[in-house]
């Protein structure tokens, strides 16, 4: 009367977690395996429902398929800090199948948790690129401006240029009035292209920083990479794990134990009716 059982199992290593608490990897694998999202993608994708003959009209459908869940699986540490993944089946490839769905499903659990921070911390990202580019096209446009009009190219480099011969009266007519247009274009703009010219190398240092920061959150959210390392893969069983055989011959002698009590009884009773 009692339908055998298999078990496949697999350990594994975590690995790329991240930090979420002060957990050790193996720990937060644990929560994230017991979590009912992945509960739930299992019952959904393999059908569970109907492998275990639940029906989903049954007023507690919800508290006999996790209650069927939790006979089915676990998951637990092992002492070199590895977590063993274990699914019992009435079909052994259906264990062996579980046991690779469990893994595939914490690696797509894990990879939204990690998508949901890195699209966050990319769209914050973006924005600071965004304010810190337009900053800076903005100085780059005005010293392009002055550089077209006023023709700035290094602005302390020129002005010692004309400092040098200003007592050479080439800048100046007759009547001791500057005739240059580039002397009073430098008296006029030069503090201006002076001040943006000394604001672009930090500027250009911080954006290369922002711009760093955006491409590891870009790069983080759109790589593909696994969040466990296997140990032991799992493999479909080729012998039954439940129920062992010393289970039932103890419950054969229990049963043959009450039905022998039962004989006696009724034997007694009807020895003790005639007697009367």
């Amino acid at each position: 009367f009692i339908q055998p059982k298999y078990k496949s199992f697999a350990i594994v290593y975590p690995d790329n977690l991240g930090e979420y608490s002060e957990e050790s990897q193996t720990e937060q694998m644990l929560e994230i395996l017991n979590s009912g999202d992945i509960r739930d993608d299992l019952v959904e994708e393999y059908n569970l429902d109907v492998h275990y003959e639940i029906d989903k009209s049954y007023k507690y459908y919800k508290t006999a398929i996790i209650g069927k869940y939790s006979d089915n699986f676990s998951f637990r540490k092992t002492e070199n800090e590895a977590v063993k993944i274990e699914v019992l089946d009435t079909d052994p490839e259906m264990a062996s199948d579980l046991v690779d769905a469990v893994i595939e499903a914490f690696h797509g659990k894990v990879r939204d948790m990690h998508n949901a921070k890195y699209q966050e911390d990319l769209e914050v990202r973006t924005r600071e690129l965004t304010r810190e580019k337009k900053y800076l096209d903005s100085l780059v446009g005005r010293m392009s401006e002055l550089g077209e009009k006023y023709g700035f190219v290094d602005i302390t480099t020129q002005a010692e240029g004309m400092f040098a011969d200003i007592n050479s009266g080439r800048y100046y007519n007759s009547q001791g009035l500057a005739s240059n247009p580039t002397l009073k274009n430098i008296g006029k703009y030069g503090p201006e292209f002076f001040k943006i010219s000394e604001m672009m190398e930090p500027m250009l240092k911080r954006y290369a920083e922002v711009l760093t920061k955006h491409n590891d959150a870009y790069r983080e959210l759109n790589k593909e990479i696994t969040y466990t390392n296997i140990v032991s893969n799992p493999f479909p069983a080729d012998k039954k794990f439940w129920p062992k055989r010393s289970v039932i011959v103890l419950m054969s002698i229990f049963l043959t134990l009450i039905l022998a009590l039962i004989v006696i009884g009724v034997i007694e009773n009807r020895a003790y009716s005639e007697s009367k």
